[in-house]
């Protein structure tokens, strides 16, 4: 193996967190202020930031919530979801396997780096990754892989790989010349073609990598 660094997504990559936490944390946090969702809100908010999204929730509900106070929140029911989160299968014998080889991992993920290190650290995988890594703000997500490999020590894209679900961070690290893993989820159904398409290796879960292309 010569690819010896690794960046990794962690929900609907790593953890099975996609539909729990990320589909169930507006149905839940609506639920605690007594409210009931409204058929096709997942749609709704999948084309919202999430600033635009928190505000669509404020109003269209009548949250007795400011903007201000719907953050810490909205965290804590994630928080919360997360804790129902378990691994993919394979992931705790791929890492194993990594580590062995030499690899240097990390996570990068939109969700904040510090919950990721919560949820791995409780799932017994956290101390495979050097670092956590928060990929949102004002940087591209070409920026950021780009950031991420530095820190990883890694020579250029082509030596180094990224694990995704999301179609548009695979678009990128495509674009940006890695050599890219995809693994299926749910949510990321309706974009199976293309995944499979732009990625080097797409499989369904992590018993499926075939090692001896890496």
């Amino acid at each position: 193996m010569h690819r010896k660094q690794w960046i990794f997504d962690m929900d609907g990559t790593l953890t099975d967190s996609m539909t729990v936490v990320w589909q169930g944390a507006p149905l839940e946090l609506l639920r605690r202020y007594g409210r009931t969702a409204r058929p096709g809100i997942h749609d709704v908010l999948l084309s919202m930031g999430m600033v635009e999204g928190a505000e669509y929730l404020i109003r269209t509900y009548d949250l007795p919530v400011t903007p201000r106070d719907y953050e810490p929140a909205m965290r804590q029911v994630i928080r919360d979801l997360y804790k129902k989160v378990e691994l993919k299968p394979g992931v705790r014998e791929m890492l194993a396997r990594l580590k062995a080889e030499g690899v240097r991992m990390c996570i990068c993920s939109n969700t904040w780096a510090e919950q990721c290190e919560e949820v791995l650290t409780r799932l017994g995988v956290a101390d495979y990754f050097e670092f956590f890594y928060t990929a949102q703000g004002a940087k591209s997500k070409a920026e950021v892989f780009r950031e991420v490999l530095e820190r990883l020590g890694g020579s250029g894209p082509a030596d180094a790989v990224v694990c995704e679900d999301a179609v548009y961070a695979t678009r990128t690290a495509r674009q940006c010349g890695f050599y890219l893993i995809d693994i299926e989820d749910e949510t990321s159904a309706a974009d199976k073609p293309e995944l499979q398409r732009l990625a080097d290796q797409y499989i369904h879960d992590w018993t499926q990598l075939d090692w001896t292309k890496l």
